[in-house]
């Protein structure tokens, strides 16, 4: 528990170093990180079957290194 509180201070010391950063990159508040969260997690799910293409070239390229590993 001790640990617990000691890394909170330590959180809560660099708080003021994250707000600058937030003003100096533009971001406005703290929501806009869930709205990074939730694009993200959007992004991810739509993620479900990997493109063909990707999945052609992986492929080729473990048929090529099996092929080599015969010679």
């Amino acid at each position: 528990m001790v640990n617990n509180y000691k890394q909170a201070l330590v959180i809560l010391r660099s708080e003021p170093a994250l707000r600058k950063t937030m003003q100096d990159q533009g971001i406005g508040s703290d929501a806009t990180f869930q709205e990074w969260l939730l694009e993200e997690r959007t992004y991810l799910r739509g993620l479900q079957k990997e493109p063909i293409r990707e999945t052609l070239e992986m492929e080729y390229l473990q048929k090529l290194v099996n092929w080599t590993e015969l010679e």
